[in-house]
């Protein structure tokens, strides 16, 4: 959000092809989860669901947060993923196109006719990289008034694309997103296998990689759905959207354009298992990732964005995805496959804070793992003390037997309060220009390449 032969490079190097089942440490864990807490509290956030994947080590999940008053978010909730339906869309095409049942290059008249702002000549590909000049239907002002008038309305593909307005740009000329795109490449899958795009998308890429927690919005059963929580429609109060009568309307207006709901675990399952070959082959890939620049080393290219050192000076792939009442965040790391996903059940948490501060966050706790990464700190012998704990004008650091090491004291945030080197095993560091509040003591013994990490509070 590129390079094809880096990216097998490192799939190799990661095992890609591996399923990972495993869990992480209950360091790791720890870490992970605290960062969760911290940040959701911090920013008063309402509840997050997020799940990392660490190529080689496990998975962790975790939630903070409640789903409503009283009800605290379980890691089995179902969120809405927004627009990351549209990267679920895409690769189910890409599939198609690999058994030879469609071209991504044939034109949309071949299956979509009858509207006067949607030409014929448009390609898929070109509706999948946004490079169509569709208007984008979700900004035609008539739909509120459909919603408020009837709120129990549910919306059907064809009538969707009869919200398309004057286009914004000649096919291929230039670049916009547009919802309506996708709307398109839902009708395509279904007229070209003769049955529901989302069963499509079940049948070809979810059951043969063991994801069985993904549904379009109404198909879930008896699964539990977070409640969403979003700016009303009048633009003022945050509302708990199962209680308003169009919850129902909006998902439908959504479709294959942003209807789908996921868990963490499972999303952050799919983008690494997408990334590492294991739903489309690597030509499909290549196809996917060939983006249409978007200014400062940025792109878009089917249904996914490139993202040039935005996170912790990485470069990284992945679509968020806005819906009422819920916003999700995800990513692939291009150099280490560590994969995240973060969702929340608050859609006043826009897309960017969501991704510059819960999963950021969790990111770095990923690059502050030692190089053997899978050491069981909490049973090392050498354990280090840090006291007093709360601590106002000196901390006293007890290294034990570390002959060799480093230690750093970091925010919540990962920004370096204090820094040093342990040169005898007593270290002792004022504090009293520390900020208050709750900081992350690291000792790392550079001989084991092991890192333990405590919490301390800074009181003056």
């Amino acid at each position: 959000m590129k390079k094809y032969v880096l990216t097998l490079i490192v799939f190799c190097l990661l095992g890609g092809a591996t399923i990972i089942k495993a869990q992480v440490t209950p360091f790791i864990a720890g870490r992970l989860q605290f960062t969760l807490d911290s940040v959701c509290a911090k920013y008063k956030i309402k509840g997050a669901s997020a799940a990392v994947l660490i190529p080689n080590v496990g998975i962790w999940k975790g939630t903070s947060g409640v789903s409503e008053a009283g009800v605290p978010l379980t890691s089995d909730m179902l969120f809405g993923m927004g627009s990351n339906t549209k990267t679920h869309m895409a690769a189910t095409l890409l599939k198609m196109q690999e058994q030879q049942l469609v071209s991504l290059d044939d034109t949309i008249g071949k299956w979509i006719t009858g509207y006067p702002n949607i030409s014929g000549q448009i390609t898929i590909r070109q509706c999948l990289n946004h490079t169509s000049g569709l208007f984008d239907y979700m900004k035609n002002g008539a739909i509120n008034d459909s919603i408020f008038g009837k709120p129990s309305k549910i919306w059907q593909p064809e009538e969707i694309l009869g919200l398309a307005m004057a286009p914004n740009f000649a096919p291929g000329t230039s670049w916009k997103y547009s919802n309506t795109n996708y709307i398109i490449a839902g009708i395509i899958i279904q007229k070209v296998m003769n049955k529901p795009a989302f069963e499509v998308m079940h049948d070809l890429i979810l059951a043969p990689n063991q994801l069985t927690n993904t549904f379009n919005y109404g198909e879930e059963g008896s699964r539990t759905i977070a409640h969403p929580w979003g700016i009303d429609m009048n633009g003022v109060t945050l509302t708990d959207m199962t209680t308003t009568p169009y919850l129902n309307n909006l998902f439908s207006l959504a479709n294959t354009a942003g209807s789908l709901v996921t868990t963490a675990e499972e999303n952050v399952q799919f983008w690494y298992k997408l990334w590492s070959g294991q739903i489309i082959n690597a030509q499909s890939w290549k196809e996917m990732t060939q983006t249409k620049s978007l200014g400062l080393g940025d792109g878009y290219g089917l249904g996914v964005f490139f993202d040039s050192k935005k996170i912790n000076g990485r470069s990284f792939y992945s679509h968020g995805g806005t819906f009422f009442g819920f916003i999700n965040e995800n990513m692939v790391d291009t150099t280490s496959g560590v994969t995240i996903a973060v969702l929340t059940n608050q859609d006043s948490v826009s897309n960017s804070g969501l991704k510059s501060l819960v999963l950021r966050s969790l990111h770095k706790v990923t690059l502050n793992m030692p190089a053997t990464g899978i050491a069981d700190i909490h049973a090392a012998e050498n354990r280090v003390a840090i006291y007093p704990n709360p601590v106002s004008d000196q901390l006293t650091i007890d290294a034990g037997n570390i002959k060799s090491g480093t230690i750093m004291i970091s925010d919540l945030m990962g920004r370096t309060v204090w820094n040093g080197l342990v040169t005898q095993q007593i270290t002792t560091i004022n504090t009293t220009e520390f900020p208050n509040g709750i900081l992350l003591v690291t000792c790392k013994d550079e001989s084991l390449g092991v890192m333990q990490t405590r919490r301390i509070q800074v009181a003056h």
